[in-house]
């Protein structure tokens, strides 16, 4: 009996022990969770923070390039738009030359006078007019000597 009861204490001592290692196991666990979750709080946050300023940067970097590829695509497009308005203003001068020309050409097939030969009439009108008016003045003259 006396090796019995020494064996139950022997093995109380050992279930004690073994109690107080798991005891003192699982403090270390929790107290390593809870500096776990310290340490990822403030890494965290200093993280977040880095994460927030590298998207920052990014986008101001993307901003800035896509603001360039906005002004060389703008000056290609005014380029271009230039010469193509060039080349339309030399097509359309162009067409009007020969549309001038076909309108006038017709005009003078039915005889009707051109803007420059209205011009010349109403000049030449004009000067008639000046002349009849010297001759019925020197007329007036005439006639007053004679009376």
């Amino acid at each position: 009996m006396a090796t019995k009861k020494l064996a139950g204490k022997k093995a109380l001592r050992s279930v004690k022990r073994e109690t107080v290692e798991v005891r003192d196991t699982a403090r270390d666990i929790l107290l390593a969770s809870i500096g776990a979750v310290s340490i990822t709080r403030k890494e965290g946050a200093r993280f977040v923070g880095a994460l927030i300023e590298q998207g920052q940067e990014l986008g101001e970097r993307t901003v800035k390039l896509a603001e360039g590829k906005v002004a060389d695509v703008r000056k290609q497009v005014i380029g271009v738009f230039g010469k193509v308005q060039k080349t339309a203003n030399a097509n359309l001068s162009q067409v009007e030359g020969v549309v001038g020309g076909q309108v006038t050409r017709v005009l003078s097939r039915l005889g009707i006078p051109s803007k420059a030969d209205v011009q010349e009439l109403s000049r030449r009108v004009s000067e008639l007019n000046r002349q009849v008016k010297a001759l019925q003045g020197a007329r007036k003259l005439a006639q007053a000597k004679a009376a």
